[in-house]
């Protein structure tokens, strides 16, 4: 059956083709466009929207149990009551990607959304026909709280190799269909506590195929807003947050037995390092990092 899948009520023994991981806080003002943008998508699979909500203290967790009730068969949900994040909880792989019983992954956080009620039938297609590729995505637009077009740079538009994709480079996130590689597994020590996430799983995909970019998917949406995890942060701490993530991904690659990929990831470390020594005094990023090994990588 081909059908928007507001309109799909899924039995319990079907197999879950594809899980959305989505990701809220306090996202009370934008959960319903990007709930809907997920209801609008035509297939004819089952699908599961699996759904993290961080302590919201805004209206975003109500918003959420009025949509499960009213489609039970396709929402999961997962609703804190003590903000995880703020503990140096990776929402992601502590919670949601652990529960996905999708073959595939699409990932789009609250704030964002679809327009494109053909994108996951799209993606799937691509992913069942070619075993090569791990991991599918599409352009993005950035949009502002207000909902106007603002200036966004986007990620790669090209395919990618394995090795390219072990690179981490930067993707689109909420337009990406990937492979679901965790099932059955718990990952890596350096993966949980990744400052960046999205850039792990990337890296880890590397080890399964390719990345495959999909022009003919409609534009997604990117909120660009003051409560963005990574959009609105200052350049000098995007850098920190980059060469952290690809220190976590060195050690990664180590534990892969890939020495390549673990050079590779020390080697854009040290240029985001080298463009923080440049914007903060020395005193100031030795605190930081001396905070990054206390409270990543000793996972307190």
């Amino acid at each position: 059956m081909t059908a928007a899948l507001r309109d799909r009520k899924f039995p319990s023994d079907e197999p879950v083709k594809v899980s959305i991981c989505a990701i809220t806080f306090n996202h009370e003002h934008y959960i319903a466009q990007c709930l809907e943008g997920f209801l609008d998508q035509i297939c004819d699979f089952r699908v599961e929207i699996l759904i993290h909500d961080d302590a919201s203290t805004d209206g975003t967790a109500d918003i959420i149990r009025d949509y499960a009730a009213r489609h039970p068969t396709v929402f999961r949900t997962i609703l804190q009551t003590e903000n995880q994040y703020s503990k140096g909880v990776n929402p992601h792989f502590a919670y949601v990607m652990p529960d996905a019983r999708g073959e595939y992954i699409a990932f789009c956080d609250g704030d964002d959304f679809w327009s494109d009620p053909d994108k996951l039938a799209i993606q799937v297609a691509v992913l069942d026909s070619e075993p090569d590729v791990a991991l599918t995505y599409g352009t993005a637009r950035g949009i502002s709280e207000a909902g106007e077009p603002v200036e966004y740079v986007g990620g790669i538009e090209h395919d990618l190799s394995p090795t390219d994709l072990k690179k981490a480079p930067p993707i689109n996130t909420l337009t990406t269909c990937f492979r679901n590689i965790f099932r059955g597994t718990t990952a890596s020590l350096f993966i949980r506590t990744a400052t960046i996430g999205d850039l792990m799983v990337w890296s880890m995909l590397g080890y399964h195929g390719g990345g495959r970019f999909l022009s003919n998917l409609k534009p997604a949406y990117y909120r660009v807003h003051s409560n963005g995890l990574l959009s609105m942060k200052t350049r000098e701490r995007q850098h920190y947050m980059t060469a952290i993530a690809h220190m976590h991904l060195a050690a990664y690659h180590e534990e892969q037995s890939d020495p390549e990929a673990a050079t590779a990831a020390l080697q854009t470390m040290f240029h985001h390092s080298e463009s923080m020594m440049r914007a903060l005094p020395h005193k100031r990023l030795f605190k930081l990092w001396r905070r990054a090994f206390k409270n990543k990588l000793l996972g307190r």
